[in-house]
């Protein structure tokens, strides 16, 4: 069942876990989305959604929490990166939980990936991947969270974590004209992001970023405002949340398999609850945009 309505999912590192199950639900059902907006650790959620690759979400969530190589607060010391990127990024989805690029490439919904430029604190919005290669570096990019990671080159720039400039890409959906929009956020219902504790360790490692400080400072009220912006969409009938039920018990880090299993059946389970109303969410939106039009729309 194709849908003209956008796919917006949050991130939130091991978190999504919970979306994993959600878009897995999304695929037995058939449901396809024209265009699907991410930032973040979503972006590698829905990469296997993109490319209909039922489960491997799950075994990645698997493989990166079960493996010491993946998650080390000694690398994050001697290395400062908490993830191993590399392992991530080329290790897993080129030899252990292969991406199906063709099947990705091959099909109709446009994947828009947002990432911060770390220079002017523009986020740059991404819907074009020639090789398997730029497919992962920009993941890899809107992946690359503050102090716990690098900076990552492409086209020219030095791009970071996504969730930075827009912690939940909605403009790039707005901007196509798409008039209805499913949600799927990783934080639970009146939610409300608090001031980074960190804010001491931004000012001396990005002094010299100007707009990338201003950024982190302010990333609690931009994340504020446009939870209010959505809630206010939903009044209107104009966006569908699927989100936690309950606080989570889970974090960005975390590594117990068994956490991660438990949040990928909520996700899954609580999405199968949903459905129905979803469904009639979704039931005036069944004339997807052609394809042209898609491709004239660029994302802003």
């Amino acid at each position: 069942m194709e849908v003209n309505a956008g796919l917006l999912l949050e991130g939130g590192g091991m978190r999504c876990a919970y979306t994993a199950g959600v878009l897995d639900l999304f695929l037995d059902k058939g449901i396809d989305f024209p265009v699907v907006s991410c930032a973040s650790a979503s972006s590698l959620i829905g990469s296997s959604f993109i490319a209909k690759q039922r489960d491997r979400n799950h075994k990645l969530l698997v493989e990166i929490g079960d493996k010491p190589e993946a998650i080390s607060f000694k690398r994050l010391i001697h290395h400062k990166e908490l993830y191993s990127m590399d392992y991530i990024f080329n290790k897993i989805p080129n030899e252990i939980v292969p991406l199906d690029f063709n099947a990705f490439s091959r099909s109709s919904s446009r994947f828009i990936i947002g990432t911060t430029d770390i220079d002017t604190g523009s986020p740059i919005y991404h819907d074009t991947y020639d090789t398997k290669e730029d497919l992962f570096k920009v993941i890899r990019a809107s992946c690359s969270l503050p102090v716990l990671a690098s900076s990552i080159s492409y086209q020219g720039l030095q791009l970071m974590d996504g969730g930075v400039a827009d912690p939940i890409p909605i403009k790039p959906l707005l901007n196509r004209g798409i008039n209805k929009h499913v949600l799927i956020l990783t934080r639970n219902k009146g939610y409300i992001k608090k001031g980074s504790r960190l804010n001491w360790l931004y000012k001396r490692l990005f002094n010299d970023k100007p707009m990338l400080l201003t950024l982190l400072r302010n990333r609690h009220l931009t994340y504020n405002r446009t939870m209010q912006q959505l809630l206010e969409m939903e009044k209107r009938n104009e966006v569908f949340i699927i989100q936690p039920e309950i606080p989570l018990v889970t974090n960005r880090i975390e590594k117990n398999k068994a956490k991660l299993e438990s949040l990928y059946i909520q996700g899954y389970k609580e999405a199968e609850r949903k459905f129905e109303s979803l469904q009639y969410f979704l039931q005036d939106t069944q004339t997807p945009p052609s394809a042209g039009l898609l491709k004239k729309m660029a994302p802003s």
